[in-house]
């Protein structure tokens, strides 16, 4: 209502100057009568002025800012995600190479689909394996891994792509064979880690079935 008042005045003041102002421009060419009503006219358009501009205002929502309660479910989630390690993050930047590399030469027909889709197959299982190689906590294992990538892998795929066709298919066998040997001993890393699960599992188990299943006292 305050602020509706408020429109009404300013608005019939500016009326009222402008028609001071028009009837002072006019004096010399109309009757005094009709300058005396100038005045009084432009503060009823004022006014009427106001009016509608309060209707405008007035069909105006704004919006109430949404307040976003951060759930705690996502919280926690968030909190419990920790960083990747130095070593993990190493072995996978090394994973995406390799994999860009044998990609791109087998578009270029310079490796064939066999080698190309063992050797991707190979750096996915690896990738696959990194969390769980953290968790092990084996620095062997680790070490294992670290030389299959940037050794092992590394130095058999870059020196095959440079030999001459002629060589790529002599020595094409020798190159699966060497695949299929890293991939066995990946077989190994994974059963080893599932060895160690099975053994937390127990662990675990045995600390239950003590805490839970003693014999109440009376």
């Amino acid at each position: 209502m305050k602020k509706r008042i408020r429109y009404r005045k300013r608005y019939a003041f500016l009326g009222a100057v402008a028609g001071y102002f028009i009837a002072l421009l006019a004096s010399p060419i109309l009757p005094t009568f009709i300058m005396l009503a100038i005045p009084l006219l432009t503060v009823a358009i004022g006014v009427v002025f106001a009016e509608k501009k309060e209707q405008q205002f007035s069909g105006l929502t704004v919006p109430e800012p949404v307040q976003r309660i951060p759930s705690n479910e996502a919280e926690s989630e968030q909190t419990k995600r920790e960083p990747e390690s130095i070593y993990s993050s190493e072995i996978r930047e090394y994973l995406q190479i390799i994999k860009e590399i044998v990609i791109n030469e087998n578009e270029k027909r310079n490796l064939d689909d066999e080698i190309s889709e063992k050797t991707t197959s190979l750096c996915s299982k690896i990738d696959t394996l990194l969390p769980y190689i953290e968790t092990l906590g084996s620095a062997q294992t680790k070490h294992d891994i670290k030389m299959i990538v940037m050794k092992d892998l590394n130095s058999v795929i870059n020196p095959f792509l440079r030999l001459s066709v002629e060589n790529k298919l002599k020595n094409r066998r020798k190159l699966l064979d060497g695949l299929r040997d890293i991939n066995l001993k990946l077989k190994v890393i994974s059963t080893s880690i599932e060895q160690h699960d099975i053994y937390e599992l127990e662990r675990k188990l045995d600390l239950i079935t003590e805490k839970y299943n003693a014999k109440e006292i009376y």
